[in-house]
């Protein structure tokens, strides 16, 4: 069975996953079966397509929450910690969000392939979208991705 990627839109999602190896977004998003995190940005699915690691569906978007999180001697809770105060810092503002938390950039856990273009008027997703890891390792465009 292929890989699953769950390609998310954002034009903040992709820069924020390069700093903090996390995406944080809507409270209980559900990614399907895929095991993986892709980026949409810039009218391109960006290289890389990090394991997903773990996946804290809901969580206080607040100061007091990410601050004790980061304190915490337990590794992910520090990671979602991190990831609130780094979200917090860019501008987040919902009460309560998802974390996921995500092999680094430089990780051998994930996967890279060369930006798969986007070439038309409109986006290729605004939300989320599916890949199979295979296709976007070959892919030169969207189109070559189908239906998702």
């Amino acid at each position: 069975m292929a890989e699953r990627v769950c390609v998310v839109a954002g034009v903040g999602a992709w820069p924020f996953y390069l700093a903090t190896a996390a995406w944080v977004g809507q409270e209980n998003r559900r990614f399907g079966d895929a095991t993986r995190l892709g980026f949409y940005s810039g009218r391109q699915v960006q290289g890389l397509a990090p394991l997903i690691r773990e996946v804290v569906t809901s969580v206080p978007l607040t100061a007091e929450d990410a601050a004790t999180r980061a304190l915490s001697a337990d590794p992910v809770e520090r990671r979602v910690g991190e990831a609130l105060a780094a979200a917090l810092h860019d501008g987040a503002t919902a009460p309560r969000v998802s974390v996921v938390l995500l092999s680094p950039p430089d990780d051998a856990d994930t996967a890279s392939f060369e930006p798969v273009t986007h070439d038309s008027d409109t986006a290729w997703t605004m939300f989320q979208r599916f890949a199979d890891l295979d296709r976007l390792r070959t892919a030169t465009s969207t189109a070559d991705l189908g239906s998702g």
